[in-house]
């Protein structure tokens, strides 16, 4: 046992070193820093390594313990068939007329109930392994629709250096290839309530804007109220506030007022801890009547080179942000930490489904090979031995699937809510495809198990087993 343990150890702690170096490569190239080294204490691998021993040793003194308990006579005689509850009532089995490869199916997982919930449990566990290195794809997906289609419809974004009057988009929208344009503002501001406070930016939006269109928690677009304050659900929870509460203003631009403004709406940004007023409002704010500090374009996607190319030369424009070009930057930056995630996951998944039904199926292998090489002698074939053998694992992988599915729902909720921050928050979504991959993943797992075990029943020497209970 000691050997085993260490080994596994080993070449956990190993693995894990390249695990760890490859999340750095990723970490570096996605937040472009330009040092990122591993830095490893001796303690986790330490901790990890007793956590293993103490597993195994418990299990291994377990076993010991129940085999010391044995008299010598009585373990050097034929087993004793296991006492059989019924887990029906006689007249469901009589409906049912099970047959006797049933009630040898049923007399079994009666006879060890305790075995037939811990293999479900542990296929159940493998199935959110695999769904958590996969949700990320669902997770990135969701927030690219919602932020880049639903609420910033726009495909081009620029902004000034200083606020300018909303006559440049007049001419913005003069400019070849542009469908549509419209202003924006951003102010620097404190909100307070109470002893409760953030420092963030007002963003103010044109009445009735199609091309950023704030969402609520339905993806419903949320009209800007004309005096109102409308904030981010993560805003308004650090600041403890609901709509109809009053939020002190204080604008930190133009005459830096104070003014205590109600909540009007409260909506669900991917994207930061936004506040959003009227732009008119905003201005009215500022003492700045009548101007914008950036723009939203919707520009045909053929002139977007050059149009590219003739912002950056146009002193009045500070920046000019492509949308395809962000979200293909993105996107690529991320890819790198998904892969690394999912793959792991989904190994050590794999590895956990693998050894649950493996350790299983061998084990009732051993303990009924007598039974199964009687079976032989009386004529069944292998397929249908190995068919009464591997029908009880169908059915708790049948059962522990959907119980691990179902765990995903919660352990992803859980993931999504732990790894949200002011930067971005996580979307708790799960597309079809996520939950098939896994339960493919674990299937898979269990059929690997299955198939070598069954070549062991294969080469089964019916008369070294037969002797065996002589």
């Amino acid at each position: 046992m000691a050997f085993i343990v260490g080994l596994g150890s080993l070449l956990g702690i190993g693995g894990g070193l390249l695990i760890a170096k490859g999340l750095m490569v990723s970490y570096r190239a996605f937040f472009r820093f330009p040092v990122l080294e591993l830095h490893t204490s001796a303690w986790p691998a330490l901790a990890a390594v007793l956590i293993s021993f103490t597993a195994a040793a418990a299990g291994a003194l377990a076993a010991l313990g129940r085999v010391v308990q044995v008299a010598p006579a009585v373990a050097m005689r034929p087993d004793a068939p296991r006492p059989f509850h019924h887990v029906l009532p006689a007249r469901a089995l009589g409906w049912l007329k099970p047959g006797p490869r049933a009630m040898m199916l049923m007399r079994n997982i009666a006879g060890r109930p305790f075995r037939a919930l811990f293999t479900i449990a542990g296929i159940a566990f493998a199935v959110p392994m695999v769904v958590l290195g996969l949700f990320w794809n669902d997770a990135m997906d969701r927030m690219m629709e919602v932020q880049f289609t639903l609420v910033e419809r726009g495909n081009v974004a620029v902004s000034f250096p200083q606020p300018l009057d909303k006559a440049v988009l007049r001419d913005l929208a003069r400019e070849p290839g542009v469908l549509g344009v419209e202003g924006e503002r951003f102010v620097p501001a404190r909100l307070r309530v109470g002893h409760r406070s953030h420092l963030t930016a007002l963003t103010g939006l044109p009445p009735g804007g199609r091309l950023r269109r704030p969402r609520d928690a339905a993806l419903r677009p949320v009209t800007l109220a004309p005096e109102g304050l409308t904030l981010s659900r993560m805003l308004a929870e650090r600041l403890g506030v609901s709509p109809g509460d009053s939020v002190r203003v204080e604008v930190l631009e133009g005459k830096r007022g104070v003014r205590d403004v109600e909540v009007a709406a409260i909506v669900d940004d991917i994207f930061g801890m936004n506040a959003y007023m009227d732009l008119s409002a905003l201005n009215r704010m500022t003492g700045d009547p009548g101007v914008v500090s950036a723009a939203e374009l919707y520009v045909d996607e053929s002139a977007l080179a050059a149009l590219g190319r003739r912002f950056k030369q146009l002193p009045v424009i500070e920046a000019v942000t492509m949308k395809a070009s962000a979200i293909t930057s993105f996107l690529d930056k991320v890819a790198g930490l998904v892969l690394i995630s999912a793959s792991v996951l989904t190994g050590f998944a794999a590895v956990m489904a693998v050894g649950v039904v493996y350790n299983n199926a061998r084990i009732a292998l051993q303990e009924r090979a007598w039974e199964l090489a009687s079976l032989r002698v009386l004529g069944f074939t292998r397929a249908e031995v190995s068919a009464i053998l591997f029908t009880e694992f169908t059915i708790e992988t049948a059962i522990g699937i959907p119980v691990g599915l179902w765990l995903s729902r919660i352990v992803v909720e859980l993931m999504a809510r732990s790894s949200s921050n002011e930067s971005f928050q996580i979307p708790a979504v799960i597309e079809p495809r996520t939950y098939v991959a896994a339960a493919v993943v674990v299937v898979a797992a269990a059929l690997v198990s299955a198939w070598t075990v069954r070549r062991r029943i294969d080469r089964l020497d019916l008369v070294a087993v037969l002797k065996t209970r002589e």
